[in-house]
This record gives structure tokens, C-alpha cells and sequence, in this order.
């Protein structure tokens, strides 16, 4: 896989590498999609909690007393 970055994220990434924290430019990238993809992952059980919420709020007809 090619990965062509935007300038300004190229020299983020030559930045993080001149670093150290990493050792090359796959691992770096690696690490940003686990990330990218745990986020997303965490993101989604947050939304379906608050939609369980909704759903037992809606159940309770809290709001149609109002």
C-alpha cells in the first residue's frame, strides 16, 4: 500500500520520526490507524448507549406528559 500525506502531515510525520518515538513511517502509521479505528469503535458504544437511554426514556412516557 502507497500512502501519499498532504505536505503539512508529511512533515508532521518526518517530525515524529526525527523524534524517536518511532521507528520508521509504517509503525507511526501503524499506531494512528489502531488509534483512528478505536476511536470510531469507541465513538459508536457511546452513540448506542444514549440510544438505549432514549429508548427507556421514551419507554418510561416521560415525555408525552409534558
Amino acid at each position: 500500500m502507497d500512502i501519499t500525506l498532504p505536505a503539512d502531515l508529511d512533515e508532521q510525520v518526518e517530525q515524529e520520526l526525527a523524534s524517536g518515538r518511532y521507528r520508521n513511517a509504517d509503525e507511526l502509521i501503524e499506531q494512528a490507524v489502531r488509534r483512528l479505528l478505536d476511536e470510531n469503535k469507541r465513538a459508536e458504544q457511546r452513540l448506542d448507549a444514549l440510544r438505549r437511554i432514549g429508548q427507556e426514556v421514551d419507554q418510561t412516557g416521560l415525555y408525552e406528559q409534558c
